[in-house]
């Protein structure tokens, strides 16, 4: 329940700073062009969140079990893809947010 309360907090702060940056700079909104960019933005950062919470989660049952991270994800391999994963998503939601604010020309 509180990953929906972040990815709601996240999406809020998203939504007003990209307010802020059409009012300072004067520029208008084209819902109709970046339609499919606001929800590509949206869904990257939801998943994002969501791979946050559940590498959270593996460190917080590694630490109380007395294991590791390295046993829990199955070797040092899968541990280095998971945090592959949570860099590709940080990259994915960072070029998704530029693509969003950008200029439409």
């Amino acid at each position: 329940m509180p990953v929906i309360f972040i990815c709601l907090i996240l999406l809020g702060l998203c939504i007003y700073f990209t307010v802020i940056y059409f009012k300072r700079t004067g520029k208008e909104i084209n819902l109709e062009k970046k339609g499919l960019n606001i929800v590509i933005f949206v869904l990257s950062l939801i998943s994002l969140v969501i791979s946050l919470k559940l590498f959270w989660n593996l460190g917080v049952y590694a630490d109380e079990y007395g294991s590791s991270p390295v046993l829990v994800c199955g070797g040092w391999f899968w541990l280095c893809m998971d945090w592959v994963r949570l860099g590709l998503l940080l990259v994915l939601c960072i070029i998704s947010g530029f693509k969003l604010i950008k200029c439409s020309k």
